[in-house]
């Protein structure tokens, strides 16, 4: 039996942002996992079944790793980290915070542009407390140790053009060697490229099952 593929998104988006990506992959049994940050709360954390292929974008990622089932049958980081502060500066995240506070919907939208995404969600379907606490993630979680042992193949996808996880960044962090690079798109891979990275994911299935 074929391994599911778990989906994550990363902060300020929610599991659509997978939709164009399925689009373009073969039938196979699949799941999106929601943080709560866009839409409706959830209700308990989510849980990521055994045996999965994980695929997770951004900050989905470093959640992944701390959040990792027994026996991942794999993992596909889009976009992604295992720590995300260091390097990027904590006060730089705190000023997200406050504004968050002053004015989701404002400091959301900066979020968004820089990301090379259009407006990702209406400001009344924001979950501030959510995000917050998403950007406490950001500033506090180190899954580096999680990462070294991960008990499965992995494959790193990145943008050349990302301004939230530069190109620096990520070769620092994954190894430049290590790393599938699309030449744009920006940190929104999903929304941006869905079919280069459904691509991706395919060879990566097809070379690991």
């Amino acid at each position: 039996m074929s391994a599911p593929l778990v989906f994550i998104h990363g902060w300020g988006f929610n599991g659509s942002m997978w939709h164009e990506i399925s689009a373009h992959l073969p039938r196979r049994n699949s799941l999106r996992l929601e943080l709560g940050y866009v839409g409706s709360p959830i209700a308990s954390p989510p849980e990521i079944p055994d045996n999965a292929i994980i695929v997770a974008h951004s900050l989905g990622v470093l959640w992944a790793l701390k959040h990792l089932p027994i026996n991942p049958a794999g993992f596909i980081s889009v976009c992604g980290f295992d720590q995300f502060s260091p390097p990027v500066r904590r006060a730089d995240l705190l000023i997200m915070k406050r504004g968050l506070n002053k004015n989701p919907m404002a400091q959301m939208m900066h979020f968004w542009r820089s990301c090379g995404s259009e407006p990702f969600a209406k400001a009344n379907q924001l979950n501030q407390s959510a995000l917050i606490e998403g950007l406490h993630g950001l500033m506090n979680w180190d899954g580096r140790k999680e990462r070294q042992k991960l008990p499965c193949p992995m494959q790193i996808l990145a943008s050349r053009d990302d301004q939230i996880v530069s190109k620096q960044m990520s070769c620092d962090m994954w190894g430049e060697e290590s790393i599938v690079w699309s030449k744009s798109g920006g940190h929104a891979l999903p929304l941006t490229r869905p079919k280069w990275c459904a691509d991706q994911i395919k060879t990566f299935v097809k070379n690991h099952e």
